[in-house]
């Protein structure tokens, strides 16, 4: 089977008015604050995203944490991030770090 993932897209933001468009005559001043308001908006949708994001990975670490305190874990260990979740992996110390 030759099975091929559909083509990547990109996703083009608008050009920045430049200042000769600012100045251009016929073109009402409210389109030129219309298009502005909308660069503002739509720089301003990925700062609420990411925080709401970096809000739930604490509430995840957080309950991971919880969890194995409640599982009966007195280890340590690292908490790891990535796109797919949280891994909380134990943290074995080695001879030397035990003092031995």
């Amino acid at each position: 089977m030759n099975f091929r993932p559909p083509p990547k897209r990109k996703k083009v933001d608008p050009p920045i008015p430049s200042s000769s468009f600012l100045c251009s005559p016929g073109v009402p001043l409210t389109v030129i604050r219309d298009a502005e308001l909308n660069t503002m908006r739509k720089a301003m949708v990925p700062e609420t995203q990411n925080a709401h994001v970096i809000q739930r990975i604490q509430q995840a670490k957080s309950y991971a944490v919880a969890q194995a305190q409640q599982d009966g874990s007195t280890a340590n260990f690292k908490i790891f991030d990535s796109p797919f979740g949280n891994f909380m992996v134990p943290v074995i110390p080695t001879r030397a770090e035990l003092g031995g």
